[in-house]
Order: C-alpha cells, then sequence, then structure tokens
C-alpha cells in the first residue's frame, strides 16, 4: 500500500491522525490496553502527554505518548503500547541451531550480544527469518534479540541484550521501519556520543529556532521560566539527531529528551517533548520501570553558555537534505545510509498478525550500537 505523507506539527505519517484512531480505538482490547489517559495537566507546561495502559503486559505496564495536540500523544502512547504487545506474543523458531552451522550475512559479534566469547557461535540458538530491508532477501535473526518477555525459557541462557530499540507500529510498513531505523540511529549517534566524552554535540541557541512548532515548544518553556538547552549530535549517518534538556526550580532534575528525523524540525520538536513527557511521567509516576532517586534533586541550576559558544538553528537546518518521496523511498534512503556506515544491511522482521489494520515491526541493525543506561548524561 502506497501512501501519501500527511504533515503534522512534529511528525509525518501515512495517515490523518483521525483515521488512525478510527482504525486502532476499536481493536484496543486486542492488545490488552484497558485505559488510555490524559496526563498533561498534571504539570503546568501544557504539552500534551498521555499513557496507555495495559495490566497483563510482560514488559511495561504503562506506556506513555507526546504529541502537538491531544490526539497525537494519545495515539502516540497507545502505538508504543501495541508495539511492547507485539514484541511480547510466542514466536515459534524456524530453525534450531548453532551460529557456526546458520549462513550469516553479518558476524554474531555485530549484534547486541551480552558476552561477546567465541563459545557463542556453537551455543544452540533459536531463529527467525526476516528480510533485508534493500535486497528483499531472507536473512536469519536470533529469536532472542526479537521477543520480549519477563519470564524468559527456563534453561536458556539470555545471551543477547533484547530492548525495544528498533520496534516501531505504524499505519503501514515502510513508515513502521522507517520510525524503527531512525530510532536506530539516534541511540546509535547518542552511544557514540557518550563514548567520547559529549565531543560530538554543538550546542543550539533556542532564540535561534525558527519553525513555527518548535518556536512555539521554545517560547512556551521560556514563558514558564524553565531553563533550556538544546544540541545537535554529529554523527555517521549524516541524519539529524537532536538533544534537549529541561531544568525548573520547582522540580530541579534535568529532563532529557532525543530526536531523530529526515527533517531536523521534526527531530527537535521530538527532543523537546520527549524531555517534557520525561518530566511528567516521573511526576505522574506511571513508568513502572523508573527508580526513584532522591539524589536527583541535588542538581544545580545550569550556568548558560556564552553566546559565542552557541550555534543558530538557521546555520545548522541548511546542512541538511530535505526528505525526499514517499515513505518507501525514505526508508531505502535510511537503510542506504546505514549499511555504508556499519557494513551490514539492515533486516526487518515483520511481527504484524493477519488481519492487522496496522504495521507492526522490529528492525536489526548489525554493527550498530544502543546506551544501555537510561538517561543521557549532559
Amino acid at each position: 500500500m502506497r501512501c501519501e505523507r500527511v504533515l503534522l506539527d512534529g511528525t509525518v505519517r501515512a495517515r490523518s491522525p483521525e483515521d488512525t484512531w478510527a482504525v486502532i480505538a476499536p481493536r484496543l482490547p486486542d492488545y490488552g490496553i484497558t485505559r488510555v489517559a490524559r496526563l498533561t495537566r498534571l504539570d503546568y507546561l501544557g504539552l500534551p502527554v498521555w499513557t496507555a495502559i495495559r495490566p497483563a503486559s510482560q514488559t511495561l505496564a504503562a506506556s506513555q505518548g507526546k504529541g502537538a495536540t491531544d490526539l497525537l500523544a494519545k495515539i502516540s502512547a497507545v502505538m508504543e503500547a501495541i508495539e511492547l504487545w507485539h514484541a511480547e506474543q510466542p514466536m515459534v523458531p524456524v530453525l534450531s541451531a548453532p551460529a557456526c552451522d546458520v549462513e550469516l550475512p553479518y558476524p554474531l559479534a555485530a549484534l547486541p550480544v551480552r558476552v561477546g566469547h567465541e563459545a557463542l557461535k556453537r551455543m544452540p540458538l533459536e531463529w527467525t527469518m526476516g528480510s533485508g530491508v534493500l535486497s528483499g532477501q531472507a536473512v536469519p535473526v536470533p529469536l532472542g534479540l526479537v521477543q520480549r518477555s519477563a519470564r524468559p525459557p527456563m534453561w536458556q541462557p539470555a545471551a543477547f541484550r533484547a530492548t525495544s530499540n528498533g520496534l516501531a507500529c505504524g499505519n503501514q510498513r515502510d513508515e513502521a521501519m522507517l520510525h524503527a531505523m531512525y530510532e536506530v540511529v539516534e541511540r546509535d549517534a547518542l552511544f557514540t556520543d557518550e563514548t567520547s566524552g559529549g565531543a560530538r554535540r554543538m550546542r543550539l541557541d533556542p532564540q535561534s529556532v525558527d519553525e513555527p512548532y518548535c518556536r512555539s515548544l521554545v517560547g512556551q518553556l521560556l514563558e514558564a521560566h524553565f531553563a533550556l538547552e538544546l544540541a545537535v549530535v554529529d554523527n555517521a549517518y549524516g541524519i539529524p539527531v537532536c538533544l534537549a534538556y529541561l531544568w525548573s526550580e520547582d522540580y530541579p532534575v534535568h529532563f532529557a529528551g532525543a530526536g531523530c528525523h529526515t527533517d531536523p524540525h521534526v527531530a527537535l520538536s521530538r527532543a523537546i517533548t520527549e524531555a517534557a513527557q520525561s518530566r511528567l511521567t516521573c511526576i505522574a509516576g506511571t513508568r513502572d520501570d523508573l527508580v526513584s532517586d532522591e539524589e536527583a534533586f541535588d542538581a544545580l541550576p545550569p550556568q548558560p553558555p556564552a553566546a559565542e559558544r552557541l550555534r543558530s538553528w538557521g546555520d545548522l537546518d541548511a546542512e541538511y537534505e530535505p526528505w525526499r518521496g514517499g515513505f518507501a523511498d525514505q526508508a531505502t534512503a535510511v537503510a542506504a545510509r546505514i549499511e555504508h556506515v556499519t557494513g551490514y544491511e539492515p533486516v526487518c522482521l515483520d511481527l504484524s498478525v493477519a488481519g492487522e489494520p496496522l504495521a507492526a515491526v522490529k528492525v536489526i541493525c548489525p554493527g550498530t550500537r544502543s546506551r544501555i543506561r537510561r538517561s543521557v548524561p549532559r
């Protein structure tokens, strides 16, 4: 199905928000979602944040979502919950064999393994099949990278670090696949930046942001007397990866958000709204995987840098190529960049259920890395 792009504040989708909600709302019980709640007014910022609750979840019982409107934030929360539901479903392996007996187009060490030991190649593993994003060829993938559960199988060592990285849900496959690869690129860029001690990030002047929606977000935060730090993370993919940090006297914690998208304005808006979502999520206490850390309240107010050390958003915006074509074209372009950087073709696994009105995928990108800890250090 080839869909037109629907341009919205802070995102690009294949359907209008109204059409998307009309499709998924009747199916919420199928995914175990019993409640969708608005969290926005628990904070005085007013940026829309919603949560979707799945009491029988095998991973997270509460999923958060943000967006330019209440409807977009509600859809975002529900989509995140649906992504996790797909990753929790039982999967039947197509093959059981050690990696040394399987013809792989990538080395096992290029995957997120817990221990990079030679013996792992001889360990019996269960495999499922994905397809190369560029070639369409069948590619074996360890099942342990895909399926997530709070109750892993007994007598099977957890050889791989199974995360939600590259897990995405969308109105159609190309849309879901593209957003999955954006997430992989973002996390790999942040990993590289962190290992360099933050040397790959450039601080931005919030006052220089001129795109209407992003400018409204910046203005809303500054008017509420928040300290706002913005940065862009240089990366090998040439795709905008943005960071945002919020701090306020009433809740003196540095809340971070990150965003990646071919359109730098979308990347920036995602970073800002994710930072606001993180703050509101802690206020609401609805994420069952977030720990309470009283030491966080010892965070000192950020020191504003000298103006000459900040880059203008307009100068940076001009460095990136605009989005070209539809979702399929953009997914191909991003996959080609990933293959060029890592040397390995991204692999897509279709997690969708027959007759489902949405597309759920897991994209594995051998050679990419992601950070283990949740916080994004300043």
